[in-house]
């Protein structure tokens, strides 16, 4: 069984952003999860991952939270995508593991940090940051990724030229509101899911030009990596295990791109997996056939597995 709790929590800004609990009913935890959802959605949209995480046999505490213009952190319109700028993106995700780290329950407990889809190329941004902002970080016990933002499918990219004149638009009008609709075919193979996905008024598709220029030039550092290149603010190398997980059906980010980018990382002793989901779609927790119940047993054992254990020097692990 599965305790929730909502609330929020205050950034370093002074912004109230919506904060959502998973834990086991009793005892300690065996270990503590922070999550960072995708674009165009919230940490109440992930289905039974969580739930399935913190109940037995694994009994993880997850923390999620509506990051800053998502979900229920909005709370007027104008609210709708306005992010900020990708050093408020990953101060966010900062001050929310420093928040988190802090909870009195969860003082020497190992901690994960995972991200989705856009969450993810985040939640590698920020661990991958040499940025001094981020020196006091608590130890992270591992890095979990589920279809991490790297590339885009190729078949989504956008024009480069309209590209170029949202950027330049953004230094001028950074607030301006954008639809940028992803295509719901490419979410899940589960109609159900899909249909949801649609119908979820949080799921709003908005983000500002600001935003969503922060959001590509991410994403471009994180290409430039995968291809060798040196990027100013960003380093190859993992200060903990890594756990890469993507589908080979996913038409809306590209599964080639990660596993190119996990082959460039370097982790503590070699300690890096990428898993292969064949023929799965971009929300993998959310998948049928019992692939969704897969990836989250998936997850919980490689948790489990880092909380009990150190890495092995040298081991590297790859499925496919």
């Amino acid at each position: 069984m599965t305790l929730t709790e909502e609330g929020e929590f205050t950034t370093s800004d002074g912004a109230k952003l919506y904060t959502k609990t998973w834990k086991p009913d009793s005892g300690s935890p065996s270990a503590v999860l922070i999550f960072v959802h995708g674009f165009s959605d919230h940490v109440d949209a992930y289905y039974d991952f969580f739930p399935t995480l913190s109940s037995p046999p694994y009994n993880i505490a997850v923390y999620g939270f509506d990051q800053r213009g998502w979900g229920r952190s909005v709370r007027k319109p104008s609210d709708t995508g306005l992010t900020g700028p990708t050093s408020r993106v990953l101060s966010d995700i900062h001050d929310f593991i420093l928040h988190i780290s802090s909870l009195q329950g969860n003082h020497g407990q190992p901690l994960f940090l995972m991200g989705h889809s856009m969450g993810g190329g985040e939640a590698l941004c920020y661990i991958l940051s040499t940025s001094q902002h981020f020196s006091n970080r608590p130890p992270i016990s591992g890095l979990l990724l589920e279809a991490p933002y790297i590339e885009l499918d190729p078949a989504e990219q956008p024009n480069p030229l309209t590209v170029m004149g949202g950027k330049l638009a953004a230094l001028v009008m950074p607030h301006m509101q954008m639809k940028q609709k992803l295509h719901a075919q490419y979410m899940s193979r589960s109609a159900k899911v899909r249909q949801e996905w649609v119908d979820d008024a949080l799921c709003h598709d908005t983000g500002t030009l600001e935003g969503l220029k922060g959001l590509l030039e991410r994403a471009g550092d994180l290409s430039k990596l995968s291809h060798g290149h040196k990027v100013p603010g960003l380093t190859a190398k993992v200060p903990c295990p890594i756990w890469l997980a993507h589908g080979t059906g996913d038409k809306v980010l590209s599964p080639p791109a990660s596993r190119r980018f996990f082959e460039v990382l370097e982790a503590p002793g070699g300690d890096k997996e990428f898993k292969s989901y064949p023929d799965g779609y971009h929300k993998l927790h959310a998948e049928p056939d019992g692939m969704g119940e897969q990836f989250a047993k998936d997850v919980g054992e490689w948790v489990l597995g880092h909380t009990k254990q150190a890495p092995v020097p040298g081991s590297q692990r790859s499925k496919l």
